[in-house]
């Protein structure tokens, strides 16, 4: 028989059910790459608490939500041709565009305009380097979005932290409904995972083991964070989709 009686931290009338989460973090904030693995290899070893469909390899979903890591993102946008301002003076969309290159097109010319509007500059995009090997043939690989970093500069007049966070919600929030509800075929594919100069997540509709295989970035050295968020899902109520993986 098992024991539900409480011992040590466990209290039964905690106990439920639920996703998958977990959290790491350097207790005096020091950025390394180890954080980041030892994120992910606690997300591998919550598989069981994700979900899947019939097709094995079309996971609910799963993710890692980590600092922005400004020394990767300034080497790799300095073979891009951007020119990336100091830490905190930008802010890294990680956005799902849809495949289509005419639609992902006039999906860039909204976003353009409506950050003119607020008075955001565009410095550029990144295409997020993805291995979807183990995926292909899956629902999941017939429906992935085409994932890039959008980069945005921190207007000179806003000097407050978190008036940049709420000029970029602001900006996503509208971006979004706009582009979803005006562009033709868009089919509701167009999503801002994370949209900040604080954090970055990397999520998709994958298993927990599949995420850093897919994700070529995390695997990087320069790749640094001082905390990090996991998340497995189950669905429960709605069919997995790649903008429902780690609803955080």
């Amino acid at each position: 028989m098992i024991n539900t009686e409480n011992k040590g931290l466990y209290r039964k009338e905690f106990e439920h059910d639920a996703c998958g989460i977990g959290f790491v973090a350097n207790m005096k904030g020091r950025k390394s790459h180890k954080v980041v693995a030892d994120a992910i290899q606690m997300l591998i070893r919550m598989d069981h608490r994700g979900a899947c469909g019939c097709d094995p390899n079309s996971g609910d979903g799963a993710g890692i939500l980590l600092q922005i890591p400004h020394e990767f993102f300034l080497e790799e946008c300095t073979k891009l041709g951007i020119d990336l301002p100091s830490a905190g003076e930008y802010g890294v969309g990680m956005t799902f565009f849809p495949n289509d290159e005419n639609t992902r097109k006039e999906c860039k010319e909204i976003i353009t305009r409506k950050a003119k509007k607020l008075g955001l500059e565009i410095l550029g995009y990144r295409i997020v380097p993805c291995d979807n090997s183990e995926i292909q043939g899956a629902e999941s690989g017939n429906t992935e979005p085409q994932m890039e970093q959008l980069f945005i500069k921190r207007p000179a007049n806003v000097t407050d932290e978190m008036a940049f966070e709420r000029k970029l919600y602001v900006f996503r929030q509208v971006t979004a409904r706009v582009i979803n509800e005006t562009v033709k075929h868009i089919d509701n594919k167009f999503y801002f995972t994370s949209l900040s100069a604080r954090t970055i997540i990397y999520k998709g509709m994958l298993t927990t083991m599949q995420v850093p295989g897919y994700f070529e970035d995390l695997k990087r050295e320069e790749f640094t964070s001082a905390l990090a968020i996991v998340h497995s899902r189950f669905s429960t109520n709605t069919f997995p989709e790649w903008k429902l993986a780690q609803p955080f």
